[in-house]
């Protein structure tokens, strides 16, 4: 019997290559383009496209925004999640992952809107976990400069505790509808976290909304090994690309890393 792979798409919501025949052009930002892309994935079989995000313009060439601005490289760059919205209400089998950085979205905010998208999605919505990697990002919410990585990932771990813990607050059944008592909900199962309140939503379909994180190293793969989240090993390295040799290994340095992950998640 052959053995079932999954398809993925990776994309974001910029101009891309806007003055190529597959593009939008950069504009309008209306969103239509990505969501007939995304019923394309969807009739070709695809089981889920991730959205990409960062929060900053890129200033790596020069020192300055020019040519991220000039070519519009990844600028603009609008927010993944209303876009989410959009072509989660015009699928109905594609999976959506949307990029939320732990830098830029207090936990409530993200569990509430996580858990909105997949009630819209019919339990199709997941968030992929990033720190943010550029000290412009940092500065954007205040900050001179980000946290070294592995004390990122450390606060990215304790920040999905509590997005877990939001998703949780919501027992099964607390949603009861019972027309003849006129009650909507039994309050008695729906429960504070003791950190940030109640979640104002009820619980995802999905029970919680699924997760994706990168697992390039040691934090990652241990925040990847968590339960239910969508493991996506990523052991790349630019020079592999310079020997047909080198480029051979990658996969198995890839499966390499699927063991780690799924052995820490046992």
């Amino acid at each position: 019997m052959p053995k079932r792979f999954h398809l993925a798409w990776f994309t974001n919501f910029t101009a891309g290559n806007w003055s190529e025949t597959f593009s939008h052009g950069g504009s309008p930002w209306d969103g239509k383009f990505f969501v007939e892309f995304a019923q394309a994935m969807e009739r070709a079989c695809f089981d889920y496209m991730i959205l990409e995000d960062t929060l900053m313009v890129s200033e790596a060439w020069g020192g300055t925004a020019e040519m991220s601005l000039s070519q519009a490289l990844q600028v603009p760059k609008h927010d993944p999640v209303p876009l989410a919205a959009m072509i989660a209400a015009a699928t109905s089998r594609l999976g959506i992952v949307a990029t939320m950085s732990t830098l830029a979205w207090p936990p409530f905010m993200l569990a509430r809107v996580s858990t909105t998208i997949d009630h819209i999605a019919g339990g199709r919505f997941g968030w992929n976990i990033v720190t943010s990697g550029e000290d412009a990002a940092a500065q954007n919410f205040g900050l001179d400069k980000l946290p070294p990585r592995e004390r990122r990932y450390a606060m990215a771990d304790e920040y999905m505790d509590l997005v877990y813990q939001l998703f949780d607050s919501w027992e099964p059944g607390a949603v009861v509808m019972d027309h003849e008592r006129g009650i909507y909900g039994d309050w008695c199962k729906v429960h504070p976290i003791h950190f940030e309140g109640v979640l104002q939503v009820p619980r995802p379909p999905q029970y919680r909304a699924i997760a994706a994180a990168a697992a390039d190293f040691c934090a990652g793969r241990r925040l990847a090994a968590r339960p239910r989240l969508c493991r996506q090993a990523r052991r790349f390295d630019h020079r592999d690309s310079q020997s047909s040799r080198r480029h051979e290994a990658v996969p198995r340095r890839c499966a390499r890393a699927c063991g780690q992950v799924r052995a820490q998640s046992r």
